[in-house]
């Protein structure tokens, strides 16, 4: 009879043999990327626009399989359970990899345990915004606005531990200003919200209220990030107005965990390629986003980056994760 050690050694190697020989043949079938938030949103434009043409290139198809919930959990803890073949892959946004595991305890998942990072696909920053009626053109004039009247503003957000609440309760704290949170289910509401007059400001990507910026519903005062966006070079950063708030959004593509190592770079080189297509680049700009690209290295580094200054922001106000 094999000692214990001797059979776990084996079947360890056996399945090591076994994805070596996959990732030889790999993709012979239609690769399934799982969107884990709800069907209509940008997730499905930005994999339209990008990993379309990285299906093209690779010769199999790339089906997209909505598993949306619990903030993107759902989809995410049915990925990092997936076989590591490159079958199963997921474009995960900033909840699924940075927020939720700094603001949830229960988390099913690890995103750089459970995850292998092949690149990320696109980015992009907050704007602060209100209504066109509010009296503020910049932040400086929103927050004197508010310490005129406190806690007669709202603010509107996702809800108690989002990226955007997260950042505006940041932004209170920096500017010294009582705002109140009103919560919302998803950017829709909150956007119906804010043209009702319900709430008077929010931070919002550009991909979901760029519709509202053009027929001038609302007005940006600053962008919440270290560096002017591409979409808004104009545009001040609430760093140079004096307010040390930046919230990055991104959506990356990752694995499961124990990935090997020629498909994760197949895929990444695959995606850099199209990323760097003036006509996919434009495209992506015109949605909202930026594009990103870079390498596989710089994708994990930016996730265990990310989580670190989320856990200071929750440190500096007073956040205890649930």
């Amino acid at each position: 009879m094999a000692a214990p050690g001797i059979t776990a050694a084996v079947v360890a190697l056996s399945v090591l043999v076994s994805l070596d020989a996959g990732a030889q043949d790999w993709p012979a079938r239609a690769i399934t990327i799982v969107n884990p938030v709800a069907a209509g949103g940008s997730n499905e434009l930005v994999k339209s626009i990008i990993l379309d043409r990285v299906a093209a290139a690779l010769g199999v198809p790339i089906v997209m399989e909505s598993r949306s919930g619990a903030g993107g959990t759902i989809g995410a803890a049915y990925v990092a359970k997936a076989a590591p073949d490159g079958y199963t892959l997921l474009m995960a946004g900033t909840s699924v990899t940075v927020t939720n595991p700094v603001v949830r305890k229960d988390l099913p998942y690890d995103p750089l345990r459970d995850f292998t990072p092949i690149v990320t696909l696109i980015e992009t920053a907050a704007l602060l915004i209100v209504p066109k009626a509010l009296p503020a053109t910049n932040a400086k004039e929103f927050v004197e606005l508010a310490r005129s009247q406190p806690g007669k503003l709202n603010y509107g957000s996702y809800g108690r531990g989002t990226s955007n609440f997260l950042a505006f309760e940041l932004f209170k704290r920096v500017a010294g200003i009582d705002v109140v949170g009103i919560p919302y289910r998803g950017s829709a509401p909150l956007l119906l919200a804010l043209r009702a007059g319900e709430v008077q400001s929010a931070l919002e990507y550009p991909p979901t209220i760029m519709p509202y910026l053009n027929d001038g519903t609302f007005r940006v005062l600053g962008v919440a990030a270290r560096s002017r966006s591409r979409l808004f070079p104009d545009m001040p950063t609430l760093v140079e107005q004096g307010y040390n708030v930046s919230t990055g959004g991104y959506i990356m593509l990752v694995a499961p965990a124990g990935l090997p190592p020629a498909i994760a770079d197949r895929l990444n080189s695959e995606v850099n390629k199209v990323l760097a297509m003036p006509d996919v680049r434009q495209r992506i700009l015109d949605i909202g986003y930026e594009p990103a690209g870079g390498t596989r290295d710089a994708a994990t580094a930016w996730i265990g980056t990310e989580m670190s200054r989320w856990r200071r922001v929750l440190s500096d106000i007073g956040y205890e994760p649930d």
